[in-house]
């Protein structure tokens, strides 16, 4: 399971030349619902759908910077608010994110970097711009910090004014709420009080992305977009990964792994199930263990791509658990992390960063970018 880095990275007060260029890509051509995928997985394409369906999507800060952690390593008021994005650097990581990497649906993530009146003003640059290249924004708020002890970014009066505005205005089909830790939704914390008074308001919309392995969807919560981290990290090769063999009294590792996480939700969890494809792996230079089953941490200075060639197994087998495939209702789609990627990228120290380059919409060529073809490879499978 994935954690916050531990290591804080040194805050980056870059200022971003942007040079605006028309936009001259083109959507891709639609295709037939129900015809074979033509790379092989055994998989079907499945048609999109406006206010739901299967997702190929992607977790994105809502700055497009690294940040100075305000709402997110430290309290609110531990910190100033940060800097905003301009309309020009949301445009370029739109692009990136859309005609690059073959993105459908953009998470933009809202931890009280600065106040909600900006944050209003930059939604709507995202919005705008999304949507003019086919894709859609889900707004996703942070609502609990990770400071110690840990404290809520937002009043109970402020949240939902807030989750109203961005259905009304931003996205009328779902609101999101973020949190990579395990079970700070459940009975009698602030995540849970706060998530019924969200729905309330707005009613059964919301979506919880950052869902672990073995965690309940709080009854608030509509579906998820669950982690993998660990499952798609074990192995030091692909056929260790693929083939398990027995270490510490057990085989549980890799696909082994994987394939318990994803079928306990086909089986076990009737609500709508998104899976991560992780475009950052743990360090493969210094394994624990002699098969690189056992994590070594998650360290933002050592941390390497996954294995070339991992992701697509993890696609091919996740697939592969769905009766029908992409097909099935359960069966939500794929997600994958990019904040996690700027904060390794910028703690290699890559300069430019991945934020740096797609918001500028240049292309990223950086230790991670192998892993990010990857994955839009796959996504592409999807784009029509």
């Amino acid at each position: 399971m994935k954690k916050p880095v531990i290591v804080l990275l040194a805050l980056l007060f870059f200022s971003c030349a942007i040079v605006t260029v028309s936009c001259t890509k083109q959507l891709s051509t639609p295709e037939t619902a129900g015809m074979p995928d033509p790379k092989g997985t055994g998989d079907r394409i499945v048609p999109r759908l406006a206010g739901g369906g299967f997702e190929i999507s992607y977790w994105i800060d809502i700055d497009v910077r690294s940040n100075n952690g305000r709402g997110y390593w430290f309290h609110k008021a531990d910190r100033p608010a940060d800097s905003l994005p301009t309309s020009a650097q949301i445009w370029g990581a739109a692009s990136r994110c859309r005609f690059t990497y073959h993105g459908l649906t953009l998470y933009v993530i809202y931890h009280r970097q600065f106040e909600i009146s900006d944050a209003k003003t930059v939604l709507q640059y995202w919005k705008t711009h999304a949507e003019s290249m086919g894709m859609k924004v889900v707004p996703v708020v942070v609502l609990e910090d990770y400071a110690s002890p840990a404290a809520t970014n937002f009043t109970d009066t402020e949240i939902p004014d807030f989750a109203e505005w961005c259905i009304t205005n931003i996205n009328a089909d779902e609101f999101g709420v973020y949190d990579i830790y395990h079970n700070r939704q459940g009975p009698g914390t602030a995540q849970n009080t706060q998530l019924g008074i969200i729905k309330t308001r707005i009613g059964n919309k919301i979506v919880r992305i950052g869902l672990q392995p073995g965690e309940s969807l709080n009854p608030n919560i509509r579906r998820g977009v669950q982690d993998t981290w660990s499952a798609e990290c074990q192995g030091l090769t692909n056929t260790l990964w693929e083939t398990p063999v027995s270490y510490g009294g057990t085989t549980n590792y890799g696909r082994n792994l994987l394939m318990n996480w994803v079928n306990d939700r086909v089986v076990n969890d009737s609500n709508i199930i998104s899976w991560c494809l992780i475009p950052v792996a743990w360090d493969y230079d210094a394994p624990v263990d002699p098969y690189g089953y056992i994590s070594p941490g998650d360290d933002a200075l050592t941390n390497d791509p996954p294995v070339p060639g991992r992701v697509t197994l993890c696609h091919n087998y996740i697939v592969g658990a769905y009766p029908g495939g992409s097909g099935n209702a359960k069966f939500g789609g794929y997600s994958c992390d990019l904040r996690i990627l700027q904060l390794n990228s910028a703690g290699k120290p890559e300069s430019p960063t991945f934020y740096e380059r797609i918001r500028a919409d240049q292309l990223y060529t950086g230790y991670f970018s192998g892993a990010m073809n990857e994955i839009g490879g796959i996504y592409s499978l999807y784009d029509h």
